[in-house]
């Protein structure tokens, strides 16, 4: 039985930094997709756009040949007028932020946290060698 129980302690102190490390690459692989969804919504957008540059409506045209020629109607002001040196952050300008990435925290539990420091763990490993050690010695015979 003590065996057993310094067995699972040795496993749980070897296993339990690897879950660490395998939390952390998970984080970053949410987080990469959370850009990659972001960068594709924008490509959606681009998409959409040129699609309506493809086959314009009356109002599509309208618009792109008052912001080509300077001509702004006098209900809307123009974000960046063609020619100024601020002409390249139009698009910047334009596209909403992309929604932050949000993670979510799990709190540590008492053996993680016993594990995790760099004292402690040797601790607890050298428990878990200790009792499986007394786990393997002989049982006493009674005289």
């Amino acid at each position: 039985m003590i065996f057993s129980a310094g067995l699972v302690i040795i496993v749980a102190a070897l296993l339990l930094p690897m879950n660490e490390d395998l939390r952390a690459v998970r984080l970053e692989r949410d987080r990469t997709l959370h850009l990659e969804q972001a960068q594709q919504l924008r490509i959606d957008r681009y998409r959409e756009f040129l699609n309506q540059l493809a086959s314009p409506d009356q109002q599509t045209v309208e618009l792109l040949a008052m912001t080509q020629l300077g001509m702004i109607p006098s209900d809307r002001a123009a974000i960046i007028t063609p020619g100024e040196l601020d002409d390249t952050l139009l698009i910047e300008a334009i596209e909403p932020a992309p929604e932050p990435f949000n993670r979510t925290l799990r709190p540590q539990t008492r053996l993680e946290r016993l594990i995790s420091g760099p004292t402690s763990s040797r601790v607890v490993i050298l428990g878990g060698l200790l009792a499986v050690l007394y786990g393997l010695l002989p049982a006493t015979k009674p005289s």
